[in-house]
């Protein structure tokens, strides 16, 4: 096996790859990044003292079958150690998580007895390893909650509480229109109680009567409902008036003539 120091070797093929301008990304469906991925195999059983080379190998699985259970570990081991010594510049890097995609399911699926976040633990390798585990479980947390949000049930469900929110609205509307018009109805008793002079007075001086609303039969109009209002009340209404027509304009030129200068106050 080679002196060099452990890891040393494994960041001069990360500096090569950068220097050649190999594809690194994770999963590359050009590429799938080989060259990167046979050189540091490759560069693995060198340092392992592994007679092994991977030109025609295109996945880890292919590389790990192709050794024996022995150099199989030793190649296995010798990479996580690389690992381990790499400087944290790497660690985020695009070439770090390759690496690590081709390890990680690998030492379960052929028999490789390590645990790799055991074997990086206290290493800039190993924070990064575990940043790459919070992030896996945040993805697969969030797809899982957009199957659920996705799915028949919940769909049926968000319709089903639009419809009753639909529902509901629409009955508030219908109650509200009830009370409105309940309360109108019990304002037109109460001016029709009232005698013409006192609902001119009440269609002055009340701003939340809506004019409008009052039917034509309320309205006084006969000069004589007139004779018992002010002047100042009659200039009041005809301003509430406005330029309303039927019978608010009939009563507006009545008030006009009242409401002329000399006329009795």
């Amino acid at each position: 096996m080679s002196n060099r120091e452990p890891g040393g070797w494994l960041e001069d093929v990360l500096v090569g790859a950068q220097s050649a301008r190999w594809c690194t990304r994770p999963f590359c469906t050009t590429c799938g990044c080989l060259e990167f991925r046979q050189a540091f195999w490759t560069a693995a059983a060198r340092q392992a003292g592994i007679d092994a080379r991977f030109e025609a190998a295109r996945l880890p699985r292919e590389i790990l079958s192709g050794v024996s259970v022995t150099d199989r570990e030793g190649l296995v081991r010798t990479l996580v150690a690389g690992l381990g010594e790499l400087p944290p510049r790497w660690t985020d890097s695009e070439a770090f998580r390759t690496i690590i995609t081709d390890l990680d399911p690998s030492l379960i699926r052929h028999g490789v007895p390590m645990a790799l976040d055991t074997e990086l633990s206290g290493t800039p390798a190993g924070e990064a390893l575990a940043r790459m585990r919070a992030h896996f479980e945040e993805v697969r947390a969030q797809r899982h909650r957009q199957r659920a949000y996705e799915s028949v049930q919940a769909t049926e469900e968000r319709r089903r509480a639009k419809r009753e929110t639909r529902a509901i609205a629409h009955a508030n509307r219908e109650s509200e229109a009830r009370r409105r018009s309940a309360e109108r109805l019990d304002l037109l008793v109460a001016i029709a109680r009232l005698s013409p002079g006192e609902r001119l007075v009440r269609f002055a001086t009340d701003p939340a009567l809506v004019l409008d609303c009052v039917p034509a039969g309320l309205i006084p109009a006969q000069e004589l409902d007139l004779t018992e209002l002010e002047r100042a009340m009659a200039v009041a209404l005809l301003r509430r008036i406005g330029r309303r027509k039927g019978p608010w304009g009939r009563l507006r030129r009545m008030l006009g003539r009242l409401a002329e200068p000399g006329s009795p106050t």
